[in-house]
């Protein structure tokens, strides 16, 4: 089972590698990222439907298990950080990332898509990579 814990550190980070990949490319290209609204919405939307089918693919399993950041990344050695992999985690980053998309859909339709708008959609994957960081973070299974 050792492949599908190390494949759990991708749920925070697919969100959090889109947004940074589309905020630099607002940094270099600002007028043209700015007009290709249709294409960075979708892009943000399926990093985080991506992590949902992960996580559904957990939950389906009941893969289970505890992951130490200390084993995979030599920064957090001196710190005891574990990602918790239960059900209960898996179905809240299931239910969450498929609202973030609802949200993304929304304002896809409803926001005017000026200046600020590939902006918004940057916060989001942000917002969104960090909750689905602190969900794996806290272990929910113990408070059930």
């Amino acid at each position: 089972m050792g492949n599908f814990i190390n494949t759990s550190i991708l749920i925070p980070l697919i969100p959090l590698a889109t947004s940074l990949f589309v905020f630099v490319l607002l940094a270099s290209f600002n007028r043209t990222i700015n007009r290709l609204t249709k294409p960075v919405t979708a892009l943000i939307a399926l990093s985080l439907l991506s992590p949902a089918f992960i996580s559904s693919f957990y939950y389906f399993q009941k893969i289970e298990e505890e992951f130490l950041l200390s084993k995979f990344l030599k920064y957090f050695e001196e710190t005891n950080l574990v990602l918790h992999l239960n059900l209960v985690n898996e179905k809240i980053i299931i239910f969450f990332s498929l609202i973030m998309t609802l949200v993304i859909g929304f304002s896809f339709y409803k926001l005017p898509r000026r200046k600020g708008y590939v902006s918004l959609m940057i916060g989001l994957g942000l917002i969104s990579s960090s909750i689905m960081l602190s969900i794996l973070l806290l272990d929910f299974s113990a408070l059930t």
